[in-house]
């Protein structure tokens, strides 16, 4: 009924219905008590549809506050209840349960983002804040929340452009013409022209880099026609900010923001800081959690026998597994053991057969950073075992952790930055490790070069953590960030390697400061 009087041009009425509907929806919603559930509850019923309709009216009659606050509760309100759950367990049931009656508080309080929260997280932040979302007539939706006090909010609507058929057209094609797969496995298949399994594309790819030599002007041409549509009709609102987070939705998850290049032929990196996050609500949840985190520094019991950060590089595949070696991620994690060890951070490196998952997971549990460099995908980490099963960290195991410590999670290995596009954002290996425990997440959106991986990573830690000898570099200054460390890493590197080699890491979720990671020793 919401969409006939919205159509119909009767939009207190479409307002009306549209709230009464999402009304009826929560009440369905918070009864549910698995993760699954609640995902497929918001999936397959008209929820999602009831937000969008409801942003839209209020966009169409200029209530663009209210848009931004109808579009943001309709996101992410899954994980939203995972991160205030896990706060829960921490402070009042213990590690094992929460109680109904803590579920259905957050669906009267928590799960209700207002305007004043999404100006106190974008201030709080210091960062501005970029809000993509789809409008009911097909065109796309962005809000610039600026990174100040007054948080002052800049609304703009744009088409797709001409020629582009729809949102996962424009991510998809950019992605072919850059020689990366896309999301879609039967057009990487296309696109390789190949017979052999998915398993040996996977192969083909980590041994070699990329499927075959990018078209580089080509590949110039299509990210300034991207940047015309995402970034360009918002550049004013963002002058003069020098961090911005990104609010994706949809396809939009899969495209690398970060290369996107202007008519002056900079890229999007060179501008700003990058992190990315499904929803504001997330943000504040995990905010949260950081202050939560904190209160364990002196919780000796807590944290007396953890080591600070554990490393994990290049585990024993058995050769049931049908995986190769990575001798560039082992010596990726033995170099960041030692950027750690210089830097007086104590570390646990695990490689070879012993980062078997049972050793692997009971370091993390007390590790402030983990940092995994092996063979990924979209819903897991490979480990050492002798068979997949035995080997392979799924994202319902992780999702079972509990990383009380964690500030940073690096999964420095193929897809990591993959999954199901949903309306509670991208469910995969990246989110269950959020919802385990870790604010931040460094994760991939393609296959990445081995030897290449190894350089981009030591080189980010040792940024983040300089050695106690001979500071006062420029790269060592205190209180540098996650996601600053990363577009420093990107911006050395642009001039020397590919688009596809630089870019496709990214920072999802808070990017904690150096000062953060040194308040858990």
């Amino acid at each position: 009924l919401g969409l006939c009087y919205y159509r119909k041009g009767m939009n207190d009425k479409a307002i009306q219905y549209a709230k009464d509907s999402i009304a009826v929806l929560d009440t369905l919603w918070s009864n549910l008590e698995y993760d699954d559930r609640r995902l497929t509850f918001d999936d397959t019923t008209i929820k999602g549809g009831c937000g969008i309709i409801l942003q839209s009216v209020y966009y169409n009659i200029k209530e663009h506050r209210d848009a931004l606050v109808a579009c943001e509760n309709a996101r992410s309100r899954s994980l939203r209840w995972l991160l205030s759950q896990q706060q829960s367990r921490y402070k009042i049931n213990g590690p094992n349960a929460v109680s109904d009656h803590t579920q259905k508080e957050f669906q009267s309080s928590a799960n209700i983002i207002d305007f004043n929260m999404i100006k106190e997280t974008a201030a709080k932040s210091k960062s501005a804040i970029i809000v993509y979302s789809l409008h009911e007539d097909g065109d796309i939706l962005i809000w610039v929340i600026k990174g100040s006090e007054e948080a002052e909010i800049i609304p703009k609507k744009v088409g797709m452009g001409e020629g582009i058929k729809s949102l996962k057209d424009l991510v998809a094609s950019t992605r072919r013409v850059l020689r990366v797969r896309s999301a879609d496995v039967e057009q990487d298949m296309e696109m390789e022209d190949a017979e052999s399994s998915f398993q040996g594309r996977e192969e083909k790819v980590r041994k070699s880099g990329f499927i075959e030599p990018p078209k580089t002007k080509i590949g110039s041409k299509k990210l300034k026609q991207v940047y015309k549509i995402l970034i360009y009709p918002i550049e004013d609102a963002l002058k003069n900010e020098k961090r911005v987070t990104i609010i994706p939705f949809g396809d939009l998850y899969s495209l690398p923001f970060t290369a996107l290049v202007d008519d002056h032929g900079k890229y999007l990196i060179e501008k700003f800081a990058l992190s990315f996050a499904p929803s504001i609500g997330t943000l504040v949840e995990l905010q949260n959690r950081i202050n939560e985190k904190v209160s364990l520094q002196n919780d000796k019991q807590d944290s007396s026998a953890a080591s600070f950060a554990v490393i994990v590089g290049n585990p024993h595949y058995h050769r049931e597994m049908r995986m190769n070696s990575l001798p560039c991620a082992e010596s990726e994690a033995k170099g960041i053991h030692g950027i750690m060890t210089g830097a007086g951070k104590e570390s646990k490196l695990l490689t070879g057969r012993e980062a078997s998952k049972e050793a692997v997971v009971e370091a993390m549990e007390g590790a402030a950073v983990i940092h995994l460099a092996s063979h990924g995908s979209k819903d897991g980490i490979f480990l050492s075992g002798l068979t997949e099963e035995e080997g392979k960290l799924t994202m319902e195991e992780v999702q079972r952790l509990r990383l009380r410590r964690a500030r940073m999670v690096v999964l420095s290995a193929c897809d990591t930055f993959k999954g199901d596009v949903r309306i509670d954002g991208l469910v995969g290996i990246t989110r269950a490790f959020i919802a385990a425990g870790s604010p931040t997440v460094v994760a991939s959106l393609w296959p990445v070069d081995d030897k290449i991986t190894e350089y981009m990573m030591t080189r980010l830690y040792g940024i983040l953590f300089p050695s106690v000898k001979g500071r006062g570099e420029d790269d060592c200054a205190s209180g540098v960030d996650v996601c600053s460390a990363l577009q420093q890493v990107m911006i050395e590197m642009k001039d020397q390697y590919s688009v596809e080699e630089w870019a496709p890491f990214l920072m999802y979720g808070l990017s904690p400061r150096k000062s953060s990671f040194h308040a858990l020793n």
